[in-house]
């Protein structure tokens, strides 16, 4: 059932990518910034298997995946933002958090080959408190990224949750740690059908205006 998922999820994540990369001269900064997103989304994803098909330890490369999502997605809601103060946290917040997620990484330089709690709770969470932001702005403005503001609430909250425990499958049954995989492949399907519902939604606005 897992690799059913997988399969699914590197389909709609290459096509995604290929689909905005298409329209990246067309659209504002923010479609630029967000397709740079898919963009280290789909090299990190290579970079996972690469690094399985030579038999290295791959666990390095999802602090590659957290922090690249947080930096350029962080750039994406600065961009959306317009609220003065939104803007100064997001600001802010990039500083804090990466220095707080170096700083961990310091102090416990083994976490460099595990999930860093730390990282994952940060990187996270603020994500979610900017998609909620949008959210409210959205209630008096126009809907500008809809579709791709509900899958990353959607997707980041789920994870979060299930990222969090994922070094504890050292302690508990491996079938703990498969079902958190399961979970969190399906959460990444339904955020990559959601940016596939954002292109098909901006495409065919355009198409009319032709």
């Amino acid at each position: 059932m897992f690799k059913i998922f997988e399969i699914a999820a590197n389909i709609f994540l290459y096509i995604n990518f290929i689909l905005f990369l298409l329209r990246f001269n067309k659209e504002n900064k923010a479609f630029k910034i967000y397709t740079i997103y898919l963009g280290i989304i789909v090299a990190v994803q290579i970079s996972l298997k690469t690094f399985v098909y030579f038999g290295y330890e791959n666990l390095v490369l999802s602090h590659a995946y957290f922090c690249g999502q947080f930096i350029i997605l962080s750039l994406f809601y600065l961009e959306l933002l317009k609220e003065k103060y939104q803007r100064q946290i997001i600001k802010w917040n990039l500083g804090i958090t990466m220095t707080v997620v170096i700083t961990s990484f310091l102090l416990n330089p083994s976490s460099l080959f595990n999930y860093n709690p730390i990282e994952i709770l940060f990187t996270s969470i603020t994500l979610i408190v900017y998609s909620t932001f949008h959210f409210y702005n959205m209630l008096s403005n126009k809907k500008e990224f809809y579709y791709i503001n509900c899958g990353v609430l959607i997707y980041l909250f789920g994870s979060t949750v299930t990222f969090l425990p994922r070094n504890l499958h050292y302690k508990f049954d491996v079938s703990y740690y498969n079902v958190l995989e399961l979970l969190n492949i399906v959460l990444y399907n339904v955020y990559l059908i959601f940016i596939f519902m954002e292109w098909f939604k901006l495409n065919s606005k355009k198409v009319n205006e032709e």
